[in-house]
C-alpha cells in the first residue's frame, strides 16, 4: 500500500464518520483532536479502523504519539508498521 492510497482511506474513514470535508480547511496535517473532529469515543474508532483496515498493531507509543492526531501522521504510523511486519 502506498502512502496516497493510505491517506485517501484514511480521509475517507474520517469524513463518513466524523461528518467532515477535507478540503482548504481541514487536511492531512489538522489536529483531529485539538480541532474538535474526533473525541475519545471517535479515538477508539479510529484505533479500531486502522488496525482492521490496515492490518497493523498499534502500541501504546503509537496511540499517545502526537503523530496520531492528524492524517499525515496516521499515516506515517501505518507505513511505519506495514514496514516492520513486511
Amino acid at each position: 500500500m502506498n502512502i496516497q492510497d493510505a491517506t485517501l482511506k484514511v480521509q475517507s474513514f474520517i469524513s463518513s464518520e466524523f461528518l467532515v470535508e477535507f478540503g482548504n480547511e481541514i487536511n492531512a496535517k489538522t489536529d483531529l483532536f485539538e480541532d474538535e473532529i474526533i473525541d475519545s469515543f471517535g479515538f477508539i474508532e479510529l484505533i479500531t479502523f486502522i488496525e482492521t483496515e490496515f492490518d497493523v498493531k498499534l502500541s501504546d507509543d503509537d496511540m499517545a504519539s502526537p503523530e496520531i492526531g492528524s492524517v499525515a501522521g496516521i499515516v506515517d504510523i501505518i507505513v511505519s508498521r506495514r514496514s516492520e511486519a513486511g
